[in-house]
């Protein structure tokens, strides 16, 4: 089991969702952190916060859709914290809705986040780690990498190939003391992608429910102590549909269209369009 207390990590989109949850999991446990996000997102109270848990803290934007920030913010991350030990690649977009209705600006932007700033960030980093025989990177995924999700073509693609990137790369640095780990969650309340949309999603809850926050931290947590390769976080049982997608994707494609996912996914798309809505009148 690794020992994490006094090393340094990197945290991408730690100005809210699933990132300050991920970060206070790691304070917990005594890792030092420099926190990112978009220039504008506020991380000053998160880092305040953390640092009352006896860790230093800093944080500091970055825009990851451009090649030259994603290597300036490694550089700053060894700088002001020290060698970086651990990278959780947390920064994500989303946009939901039929495929056809996206704009190739949405597709460019999804893939620049999701998926090549996962991996770049991850080249620029692990080298180091390497070099000092120790280190971990978590990326996020989500169960959207390992099933069909209707209405979230986009999204699932970027997040199928986090999980075949992470899984690959492990595969290859396998007899190195430097590893990988995927973390999939479900539909996580509160924050996050799907939490902002949740309360304007009128009728039934989520068909595979919700899990809490600090459950995607714990398992950020023990991605890293126990060196799992992939985790799946979510409220009911689902590995045995991952696996029927393994070895029937048609059947599994037939499930995922059935009455109660599809309406349910249209539901969301709705729900995405009300809060877009708040959000626009709030900001007017």
């Amino acid at each position: 089991m690794k020992q994490l207390r006094g090393r340094n990590a990197l945290v991408t989109g730690a100005g809210g969702g699933l990132g300050e949850y991920i970060a206070r999991a790691l304070a917990d446990e005594g890792v030092n952190l420099a926190l990112t996000d978009l220039p504008g997102s506020s991380i000053d109270g998160l880092s305040a916060e953390l640092r009352t848990r006896g860790v230093q803290v800093e944080h500091a934007p970055a825009d990851l859709t451009d090649r030259d920030e994603r290597r300036r913010l490694a550089s700053w991350a060894g700088e002001a914290l020290g060698p970086i030990d651990i990278l959780v690649n947390n920064a994500g977009v989303e946009f939901g809705g039929p495929y056809l209705e996206t704009n190739s600006e949405e597709l460019e932007l999804t893939v620049a986040v999701n998926l090549l700033a996962v991996m770049d960030m991850t080249r620029l980093l692990v080298p180091g780690m390497l070099e000092r025989r120790w280190g971990h990177v978590v990326n996020m995924a989500s169960l959207a990498g390992k099933l069909p999700p209707p209405q979230l073509a986009s999204y699932g693609a970027t997040k199928h190939g986090v999980v075949g990137f992470t899984a690959s790369l492990r595969a290859e640095l396998a007899d190195e003391p430097v590893s990988l780990s995927a973390i999939c969650p479900g539909f996580v309340g509160r924050v996050g992608m799907f939490g902002r949309i949740e309360p304007y999603i009128e009728g039934e809850p989520a068909p595979m429910g919700t899990v809490a926050p600090e459950r995607v931290g714990e398992a950020v947590v023990r991605a890293i102590t126990d060196d799992v390769g992939e985790i799946i976080v979510n409220a009911r049982p689902i590995k045995p549909v991952i696996l029927l997608n393994a070895i029937a994707p048609g059947t599994a494609a037939r499930l995922a269209r059935l009455r109660r996912f599809r309406e349910f996914g249209e539901r969301m798309t709705r729900a995405r369009e009300r809060f877009d809505a708040a959000q626009s009148s709030s900001g007017d």
